[in-house]
Formats: C-alpha cells, structure tokens, sequence
C-alpha cells in the first residue's frame, strides 16, 4: 500500500468515529470536497469542517466498506457502500470515489452516488 492509499483509508476510517479534525487534517489548506451530485464543491479546510458538523448533526456515524481500490500515482479510486447509521436506522449508498493526494494531504476528493438512491434513503 502506498501513502496516498494509506492517507484515503484514513480518512475514510474517520467516518465511524466522528473525528472532524482529524478528517480535515487530512486535507491540504486549499483542499476541495465535492460531493458531485448533491452541491458545489468546498474548498479549504473551514468550509470542509463546516459541512462535517452539518452531516455529524444528523447523522450517529457512518461505516465505510470499501470494496475495491486502486492507485496511479497521486490518485486513488474506490468504490464502497457507506452505511449512514442514525440511531439504529441504517442507510447504506453506494458510492465512487477519486481522490488526489499531493505532498501527503488530500487536495482533491470527489465522491459520485445516485441522488434518486438518497432521496430513497430519506437523507435528501
């Protein structure tokens, strides 16, 4: 596994626990989250842990599998099903990921799920 690996697993692992700060210190300053088809992508660390709060507000944690990964060089793909856990409500999305890693930080993390799939889930 190489570090740009290492670095997504990471972060993704976060989910389960909560740790916003350790999610963002993931990130470059400048770095971008974009959830492609739900809203406009945020840009730098503030705005990212902003949206965390929102999610984590609703949300008890969410439980990542991935079930496949791959890297070329400074990019990393994935695909995985989130399992959002409300409570003891479940809502698993599947989900596909490509995430740049430059210089040991995320800059760029682009997720692509099914809207009809979330508003189905009730989360949208």
């Amino acid at each position: 596994m190489n570090d740009a690996e290492a670095l997504v697993r990471r972060f993704l692992s976060l989910w389960s626990t909560r740790d916003a700060d350790g999610m963002v210190a993931c990130f470059a300053e400048d770095g971008v989250y974009d959830n492609v088809p739900a809203r406009s992508p945020m840009q730098g660390r503030a705005a990212i842990r902003t949206w965390l709060d929102m999610v984590f507000a609703h949300i008890t944690r969410i439980e990542v599998e991935i079930r496949n990964i791959a890297v070329d060089g400074e990019w990393v793909y994935n695909e995985r099903l989130d399992d959002h856990v409300a409570g003891d409500r479940h809502m698993p999305l599947p989900v596909m990921n490509l995430t740049r890693v430059v210089g040991g930080r995320i800059v760029l993390f682009r997720d692509y799920y099914d809207m009809d799939t979330v508003r189905a889930l009730g989360m949208g």
